[in-house]
């Protein structure tokens, strides 16, 4: 199986990767322009798989890359950044899409696209379906919802084999700590360091947290799902937590105590998230086996606060 992985040096890219390798025995070809992965993310399978350094975004670097059979496409900009550059936003994430899409035509390849739950915007019935209204607020849940318009439409129009997996909050080792990432690692980060956690808001949002390895296996299902094919699927926990609520919960895994301090809220920060995850269920037999308390232990063991 020849696998091409884009954004493949990335968080949930790498983790990808690494299943594909150690698995299934794919032959993986990581297209990755390092802006926001990192090859340290890969250093234990690197030699086991190709690297291509370039960005989504080079049609002729793409189709060069040779036949492949399958294609996880990660490679994305971030929610926050969007605001500050929405035209890079959108050539990355609609114009880098294209790219993928027409080099999957090329080949007949399936193609799993990497979308999110940014694309509802503020959810009017929660938890939210795959029904719900689509009213994004940011740049990056345009740029989104309109690549996933193009997958729709290269399904029907070519036939290819595409499935859309809206992720929600996605967590785990190798996550980018920064802040424009989630705030499960920003909040381990600071309170290891005995840093107050910053709220942004009230700390009332809510937020569906899923584990990493459960985003993988809803790929693996997704490639391996003939039922699945043009479908739109929510990849999340199904639970929801509120902001402070997690602060509290990873304050107290710490073993660590201090007083939140709160700041205004992000822009494109909505009020509740929780994703219905019962068609994920129905098409792919996807279910999340990590819960929230023990993602959180793994992500604070692999950044160094609690010993094995």
């Amino acid at each position: 199986m020849k696998v091409l992985i884009t954004g493949g040096a990335g968080f949930i890219g790498s983790h990808l990767s690494e299943y594909l390798i150690s698995r299934l025995d794919a032959q993986v070809n990581i297209l990755d322009d390092l802006s926001s992965g990192k090859m340290d993310n890969i250093k234990d399978f690197r030699k086991k798989c190709k690297v291509i350094i370039g960005s989504v975004c080079n049609k002729k670097l793409i189709q060069n890359i040779g036949k492949v059979d399958i294609i996880f496409h990660e490679s994305s900009r971030a929610l926050i950044p969007s605001f500050e550059d929405p035209i890079l936003d959108s050539e990355v994430n609609i114009k880098g899409t294209l790219n993928i899409l027409e080099f999957a035509r090329k080949y007949d390849a399936i193609l799993i696209y990497a979308s999110t739950g940014s694309v509802y915007g503020n959810p009017i019935i929660v938890p939210i379906s795959e029904n719900h209204p689509l009213n994004p607020i940011s740049p990056y849940g345009i740029s989104k919802l309109s690549a996933e318009t193009y997958c729709k439409f290269f399904t029907q129009t070519y036939g290819l084999h595409i499935v859309c997996l809206r992720y929600f909050n996605v967590y785990g080792p190798r996550q980018k700590i920064s802040e424009n990432m989630g705030a499960i690692p920003i909040f381990v980060e600071r309170i290891l360091n005995n840093k107050p956690p910053i709220i942004f808001g009230d700390g009332k949002q809510t937020r569906d947290f899923t584990y990493i390895s459960d985003v993988v296996r809803a790929n693996i299902l997704a490639m391996e799902r003939i039922q699945a094919k043009g479908k739109i699927l929510n990849i999340g926990s199904g639970k929801e937590t509120s902001i402070l609520d997690l602060a509290f919960k990873i304050m107290k895994l710490c073993n660590r105590q201090t007083k939140p301090i709160f700041s205004k809220p992000k822009l494109g920060d909505v009020k509740r998230v929780v994703a219905d995850i019962s068609l994920a269920k129905e098409v792919l037999g996807y279910e999340p086996l990590i819960q929230l308390e023990k993602g959180i232990i793994d992500y604070i063991q692999w950044y160094g606060g609690i010993k094995k």
